[in-house]
């Protein structure tokens, strides 16, 4: 009876460490894909953030556990940042759909914009999939900033 105790606790644990690691590669291959875009564009990669990583992170799973999609008026990151900027994506299934989400933030203007934002150098991105509302979906959060050096000013592209 203990050995099947045990066994109970360790199997979901083991199904999350799968679950955030499949989350961790498809965030990867986000920012790499993301990176590959703006370099067709002649501007710079994106560095990966901790900060802009972990807010993504848990903004895109805070998005699936409330059952709601929108922008907030903060973004919750480090203060370092003296800009930022968040794009949101979803579809209606479990596929992480990389190329489909950056097809998807291209042909949005605003979202093109911040994705090829020369102002922003520091990047994080979250993925979460489960249920909304009535169906499995995908959420994804990209969150951009700019650490800006003391004396100088941002001059923004108008979009």
């Amino acid at each position: 009876m203990a050995l099947m105790a045990v066994l109970v606790l360790v199997l979901p644990a083991a199904a999350g460490a799968r679950a955030r690691a499949a989350n961790e590669t498809a965030e990867s291959k986000m920012l790499t894909a993301l990176n590959k875009v703006r370099a067709q564009h002649s501007l710079s990669a994106l560095r990966v953030s901790r900060s802009l990583m972990g807010s993504a992170r848990r903004y895109s799973r805070w998005l699936m556990a409330n059952d709601t999609f929108r922008h907030l008026g903060r973004i919750q990151a480090s203060g370092r940042f003296s800009l930022l900027g968040e794009a949101l994506a979803m579809h209606y299934d479990r596929k992480f759909s990389v190329r489909g989400t950056i097809n998807q933030w291209m042909a949005s203007p605003p979202h093109r914009a911040l994705v090829l934002s020369s102002a922003m150098k520091w990047g994080g991105v979250g993925v979460t999939r489960g249920r909304f509302g009535a169906s499995q979906a995908t959420i994804w959060v990209l969150h951009t900033g700019r650490i800006q050096p003391l004396g100088t000013t941002i001059t923004l592209p108008s979009p």
